[in-house]
């Protein structure tokens, strides 16, 4: 499947625009915290679950249930969607600026994580939808947070489908953030 190429750019003003409509900082009563502290988990959809033992749950019964959904870790994630994509694997890791030793280490290692940069590079470099994102970043423990402004920098581009690593990074760079790889143009 050949992927449409959108390496345009951001300009400062859309990226503060996209941050004002979504930021959302944390408070002790969103989910995140209740969650942290013990109290109910109640997913998007609605569905409450067990959280304490109580209830039949408790953080052991929790990732269970999250283990049992999991098929695949992020490196066989991440080749699958290289292959999906009809690309070749130096060309997604050429474009996502990582080099070949830890692209060798992440498909060597089915169950090496990355950090969350460098899995948010692989994303950009394969165009990856928000959902297809936070899929396969969740692979590897990360997901984009409403209440980090960097996140929401990385989400605006993902939303728009502004797949230019160059770009992004030196934007990021302009708020104050690390760039997500080293490749920022300057």
């Amino acid at each position: 499947m050949d992927m449409p190429a959108y390496e345009n750019t951001l300009s400062k003003k859309e990226i503060d625009e996209f941050i004002r409509r979504h930021y959302k900082p944390d408070d002790d009563n969103s989910p995140s915290f209740l969650a942290a502290i013990g109290g109910p988990l109640v997913l998007p959809t609605g569905k409450r679950y067990a959280t304490t033992p109580a209830e039949g749950g408790g953080l052991q019964y929790l990732l269970d249930k999250i283990r049992s959904k999991i098929d695949l870790t992020f490196s066989e994630k991440l080749m699958e969607l290289i292959k999906e994509k009809g690309k070749k694997p130096a060309e997604i890791y050429k474009k996502a600026d990582v080099d070949k030793a830890l692209f060798s280490k992440i498909k060597a290692d089915k169950n090496y994580n990355p950090t969350k940069a460098t899995a948010l590079a692989f994303a950009i470099a394969l165009h990856l939808s928000l959902e297809e994102t936070q899929d396969l970043i969740g692979r590897a423990g990360y997901a984009l947070s409403n209440s980090i402004k960097r996140d929401l920098i990385v989400r605006c581009y993902i939303e728009s489908r502004t797949y230019n690593i160059i770009d992004l990074n030196e934007k990021l760079i302009d708020y104050g953030y690390d760039p997500l790889t080293n490749k920022c143009g300057l």
